[in-house]
């Protein structure tokens, strides 16, 4: 079970407002490094609300790098790598708003998210929020600190790996029917349930057929 989890922190509104990110890789099932930045936005515009929600404050972040300067540290951090996060479309989306924002080239993405994994692992559940989910599950965490948001999520996806008896997020995938998302700079494919496999239409069987001749 390889792979790495993410969750991004935002200063106000915008998807490229990015104000913290972490990165917590997973190998074998086992958390082996984790990784957190935080970043000042541009425009440093915080919104109120946004800081009532992960407490990050202005002059946490005032004499950080802004994300492009930050980027060649983040970079070998994701690259190649299967990227969990939960509440996906989210976590991905600032990530690319931040890369055009900064005028960086998008690399190719692979992704899948905790919050469709735990629907699909566990159907019939009140809510499939991070914290919930880690209450039930029994994982202790502050909420809407990139850093433990992303920890949260790993230790979701293994409880998730477990409970359905695979060993990889490839068998994962196919045990729960689902989709890996891909993005790059040709655009975004989120994570999703597979369609069901169409079988092959039936073949009418081969009859005889007697010819009617006329008389010679």
């Amino acid at each position: 079970m390889d792979f790495t989890a993410i969750d991004f922190e935002t200063a106000n509104h915008g998807r490229h407002s990015a104000c913290q990110l972490a990165a917590v890789k997973v190998r074998g099932g086992q958390i082996v490094d984790q990784h957190c930045w935080l970043i000042r936005p541009r425009p440093f515009d915080f919104s109120p609300m946004n800081i009532a929600v992960h407490g990050i404050r202005p002059e946490a972040v005032a004499g950080e790098p802004e994300f492009g300067q930050c980027w060649s540290s983040i970079f070998p951090q994701l690259d190649g790598e299967c990227l969990i996060a939960h509440n996906a479309p989210f976590d991905i989306g600032v990530l690319r708003a931040c890369l055009q924002f900064h005028e960086l080239p998008i690399p190719e993405l692979q992704f899948s998210c905790t919050r469709l994994i735990s629907r699909n692992a566990w159907p019939g559940r009140d809510g499939y929020g991070l914290k919930p989910l880690a209450s039930w599950l029994g994982v202790r965490f502050r909420h809407h600190d990139a850093l433990e948001d992303s920890i949260a999520c790993a230790k979701i996806l293994l409880a998730a790996a477990e409970s359905t008896n695979t060993k990889s997020i490839e068998a994962l995938e196919e045990r729960l029917s689902l989709r890996r998302g891909t993005a790059g700079e040709w655009g975004y494919r989120g994570a999703k349930a597979a369609p069901p496999k169409r079988r092959a239409a039936r073949k009418p069987p081969l009859t005889s057929v007697r010819l009617s001749l006329p008389p010679q």
